[in-house]
């Protein structure tokens, strides 16, 4: 079985230490508890982290530190960091009529460096700081609530694509996920993949091989599907009419978004509204 092969359902999760650190311009540190996950949620601030190459790092970003993994620290001048760390074990513990045994996790589906809009941002800083005001390990169920919500959060995360662990090309990954996340959440929009690579400092061709390389597919047709698994679900879960339906998701006129989805899913959207009613 492959080291970061298992099951979100059976993730379990012991908390070792949560610190909510308000450093100094230009403070520095490294990462001392390497034998452990660790989360890093930056608030605010600037500054670098530097494993064996050094990254930026800005408000809204989130690092995940993989067991043995070295790491210093540093605080920019004109804007120190406000970081939460949170240093845990997670392990596989699964159920099927009797408890299976426990497999620890030694590495989990997360890239090094991930940034966030200001909608997830805000609502991951709020997780962050909940699990922090919770965790009160000297008190009886002093850490169930902060376990809990640290569990929610890992299931948040992992919405997010598999990174490997060529820490050269993070700034790159990071900069994929970002415009990732903006086709997810703007798939109403239309996008111009050149323009966002711009955007986002990464050139076209490179972010088609990292779309390719963990989607399975280019951008432009990640874009489509994203379209295509929202269409999928307004006509399963709503009676809204199929014309409602491709404005909603981005298309401005019904014969295109009829035409696209047939492609995709092999029937029109009326016969899978009535395929999915029917259950068949």
């Amino acid at each position: 079985m492959e080291e970061n092969a298992y099951n979100l359902n059976d993730l379990s999760v012991h908390i070792h230490f949560v610190l909510d650190k308000v450093t100094f311009p230009g403070w520095e540190d490294i990462r001392n508890m390497v034998n452990v996950h660790s989360l890093y949620w930056i608030h605010e601030g600037e500054g670098i982290f530097r494993t064996n190459v050094e990254h930026k790092v800005q408000a809204g970003m989130l690092a995940y530190l993989k067991p043995g993994l070295k790491m210093s620290m540093r605080s920019e001048m004109e804007a120190p960091l406000r970081i939460t760390m949170l240093l845990f074990d997670c392990a596989e513990l699964g159920y099927d009529a009797v408890w299976r045994n426990v497999r620890p996790i030694e590495t989990l589906r997360l890239p090094f460096l991930g940034q966030y809009g200001p909608g997830q941002a805000e609502e991951i800083s709020a997780m962050f700081r909940e699990i922090n005001q919770e965790w009160l390990p000297g008190q009886t169920a002093g850490t169930a609530v902060s376990r809990a919500k640290t569990q929610i959060l890992l299931h948040k995360l992992h919405q997010s694509v598999q990174a490997d662990w060529n820490l050269m090309e993070s700034g790159a990954f990071a900069a994929f996920e970002r415009i990732k996340s903006k086709l997810e959440n703007a798939y109403m929009d239309h996008h111009r993949i050149e323009k966002l690579a711009e955007e986002y400092g990464i050139s076209a061709s490179y972010l088609r091989k990292l779309f390719l390389k963990y989607t399975g597919m280019g951008p432009k047709e990640y874009h489509m599907h994203i379209q295509n698994q929202q269409a999928c679900r307004y006509l399963t879960f709503t009676d809204y009419p199929v014309r409602e339906i491709a404005k909603l998701c981005g298309f401005y006129e019904e014969y295109h978004f009829s035409k696209m989805f047939k492609q995709l899913n092999g029937v029109s959207p009326t016969a899978y509204r009535s395929s999915q009613r029917t259950g068949e």
